[in-house]
């Protein structure tokens, strides 16, 4: 399966495995393939939108990932303070980066 979320973390991986973590300069080529949203904040998923020009759903879910599975990241880089929700105008101050995660 593919997917889109704005986080990765290792207790997202099924067991033992090898990831394969890409960064993607422009994720619209794979946002045509329609990956399932994991997406937990309006906000986010309408800065996604106004990148990518996809819609993307707020899907507020636990996500496991196992082998061939595929996740689009959109990393926000540095740390938020704790609690913090940004707009989707504070989303576009804070500089981010693309990957796109394989479980192998």
């Amino acid at each position: 399966m593919l997917y889109i979320g704005n986080a990765f973390s290792l207790g997202m991986v099924k067991g033992d495995c090898t990831l394969s973590i890409k960064q993607v300069s422009d994720p619209t080529e794979i946002m045509k393939n329609n990956p399932i949203s994991v997406i937990g904040h309006q906000a986010t998923a309408s800065y996604i939108k106004a990148i990518t020009g996809f819609d993307v759903a707020v899907n507020r879910t636990n996500l496991t990932l196992e082998s061939g599975d595929k996740i689009l990241v959109l990393q926000l880089l540095g740390r938020l303070p704790e609690g913090t929700i940004l707009t989707e105008e504070e989303l576009r101050q804070v500089p981010s980066k693309w990957y796109l995660v394989e479980v192998l």
